[in-house]
């Protein structure tokens, strides 16, 4: 059973995966939706804001858990491809959120708040070691070549992951999931492996 918390949580996580403007929101339409007194908003927040941010850190705590997740194949390919099911995953739930994630792109989140600014850069930052360690899996087993990568080669990537994965999402490109993955897989290697 859901706590009151929870409920008002609900409400507004719910509205986040819509993408609705949740600053418009008044604190009288979320005790409605949570099926609450607005004062009882009030005992669990102190303000509106602190509503969205606690909202908002706990999607992104949420998110963090799933995309940090131990990974279960050792192989490159593997490996690669189930860190991408996550990322589509996350992206197929939130796809706002996991693309401020991806992209940089913080005017997906309140700019009241550096803890969501730290909050994110760190998730960017596991999920680059994430991806540094799966390139690694693919030198040591000779896919990839073993040489210095060009400045823009992790950006080039990125863009193809996120840009392939926000399509197919967004129901953009008809192609099945898993060709997808293969598609992006063969298209990293080739950009990392381009002389």
């Amino acid at each position: 059973m859901l706590t009151t918390k929870d409920k008002i949580l609900s409400v507004m996580i719910d509205h986040i995966k819509k993408e609705t403007d949740i600053k418009n929101m008044s604190l009288s339409q979320i005790a409605i939706e949570a099926e609450i007194g607005k004062s009882t908003v009030y005992e669990h927040f102190t303000s509106k804001e602190d509503l969205i941010l606690e909202t908002y850190m706990f999607l992104l705590k949420h998110y963090e858990k799933i995309l940090t997740s131990d990974i279960e194949k050792m192989d490159f390919k593997g490996a690669f491809i189930e860190q991408i099911s996550k990322i589509t995953f996350v992206m197929k739930d939130a796809k706002m959120i996991m693309n401020a994630i991806m992209n940089n792109h913080q005017q997906a989140f309140p700019s009241f708040s550096k803890e969501i600014d730290l909050c994110v850069k760190n998730i960017q930052h596991v999920m680059d070691k994430r991806f540094e360690s799966i390139i690694y899996l693919g030198v040591v087993e000779g896919i990839l070549t073993m040489k210095t990568p060009k400045p823009y080669t992790k950006h080039v990537i990125q863009a193809l992951i996120s840009g392939l994965l926000f399509q197919y999402v967004n129901g953009e490109i008809e192609i099945d999931e898993m060709d997808l993955y293969e598609l992006i897989f063969n298209q990293t290697v080739l950009v990392i492996n381009q002389k």
